[in-house]
């Protein structure tokens, strides 16, 4: 017999994590990630091919909400997101909605 004053409930339900943690560098996953410092030479090759999608206004680098590499691509209106890629030298795009950018007027 156990000497804490705390008794498991008979009803209670245990679980395993969602999404199991693996460390950085784990062997076995499914997916590689691309390997860390080369977002911006991505972003260099496909900048220009990107920026010739009518209605695309900018690309830079950014980050997903989990933190993870991204290329965001600044688009004029909702309609020009079709055009868009959504993965780039195996980095994820993210767009963001921004009107036109009209730089002579900055």
């Amino acid at each position: 017999m156990s000497n804490s004053k705390f008794v498991p409930a008979p009803y209670a339900v245990f679980e395993d994590a969602a999404m199991p943690y693996v460390p950085d560098g784990a062997s076995g996953l499914a997916h590689a990630a691309p390997p860390p410092g080369r977002l911006e030479a991505a972003k260099r090759r496909n900048e220009r091919a990107l920026m010739a999608i009518d209605g695309v206004e900018g690309v830079s680098l950014g980050q997903t909400a989990i933190g993870g590499e991204t290329l965001v691509v600044y688009l004029r209106d909702a309609s020009v997101k079709r055009r868009v890629p959504s993965q780039v030298d195996g980095y994820p795009v993210e767009t963001s909605i921004t009107g036109k950018i009209d730089i002579q007027h900055w």
